[in-house]
């Protein structure tokens, strides 16, 4: 499997309903950045799938890059809602204690139109910066993503994959949300 091509026409970037998609996610990213998960499971619709397929290192044309049945994560509400519980209701979740600093920075986005009228299905590319401890050494975390956002009453994500650029991630843990 590689990355996906996209399905439907492109909404151009001065469609205001691009605008709309541009501001939804940089909203998106500045709840996950200030650590507000709770705020972030409000984005996500109740049948969400977040997942992230493994990157391989074999010859890409005749298998692909990702592995299509193996995730680094693969994720419903529920499962999100667990541990976001655990880790800001319990003082089990070590792995964020003391929490990461992190930064995203969400660009290329472009968004399609779906068979079904309110949802979109918008690819874009994030690079998460983030410091821990007292270290002054930056990881980062570059991948790609395509997101199906639902509009409507109210906006939120009822997909998102991730693609990372790395097949070994240069992170301590995935203890974050892209």
């Amino acid at each position: 499997m590689g990355y996906p091509a996209p399905r439907g026409e492109r909404v151009p970037v001065t469609d205001p309903r691009h605008l709309e998609i541009l501001a939804f996610l940089e909203e998106e990213s500045a709840l996950l950045d200030a650590d507000d998960l709770t705020g972030w499971l409000g984005v996500l619709a109740p049948d969400i799938v977040y997942r992230a397929p493994v990157r391989t290192t074999r010859d890409h044309r005749t298998r692909g890059v990702f592995e299509p049945d193996m995730y680094l994560f693969n994720e419903n509400i529920m499962t999100l809602m667990m541990k976001i519980m655990r880790m800001t209701q319990t003082d089990s979740a070590w792995a964020e204690n003391p929490l990461s600093r992190t930064h995203r920075i969400v660009h290329k986005i472009r968004a399609y139109r779906t068979d079904m009228p309110d949802e979109y299905e918008v690819h874009s590319s994030v690079l998460l910066l983030r410091s821990r401890y007292d270290d002054p050494k930056l990881e980062t975390l570059p991948a790609r993503r395509v997101d199906i956002i639902r509009t409507g009453e109210e906006w939120k994500i009822a997909s998102r994959t991730v693609f990372f650029d790395q097949a070994t991630l240069g992170v301590q843990n995935l203890a974050i949300y892209l």
